[in-house]
């Protein structure tokens, strides 16, 4: 007899790939989004420059980046996510480490009475 086994009935195959984890596409998009804003943020000195220092700063290939760029990534591994989520994470850290500074730096001039 062919069905439904009784331990699965009621348990839509949707519920257990939305409790896995992310999807294959939003990791896709969110690392085409991270990749992007990298770009976006070096573009100053021409957007060719970017797309080497990014792929420099992320370890991926200029070929791999101007492809995030413009969109056209279909798969990332798991392993390549997890590469550029922790480098992205760390230069949020050194950014928000940066600015903190700054911001002691503005308040202890604004202490002894004069901006720098």
């Amino acid at each position: 007899m062919l069905g439904i086994s009784p331990t699965r009935a009621g348990i839509s195959p949707k519920a257990s790939m939305e409790a896995g984890g992310m999807s294959g596409s939003t990791m896709t998009e969110q690392f085409q989004n991270t990749v992007c804003g990298e770009i976006e943020s070096r573009r100053g000195h021409g957007l060719k420059a970017a797309f080497v220092e990014v792929a420099r700063l992320f370890g991926l290939t200029e070929r791999r980046v101007r492809a995030c760029w413009h969109h056209e990534i279909r798969r990332v591994s798991v392993d390549e996510w997890e590469v550029v989520r922790a480098r992205h994470r760390q230069l949020l850290q050194q950014r928000h480490d940066r600015l903190a500074h700054e911001l002691e730096l503005i308040a202890a001039a604004m202490d002894d009475g004069g901006l720098p």
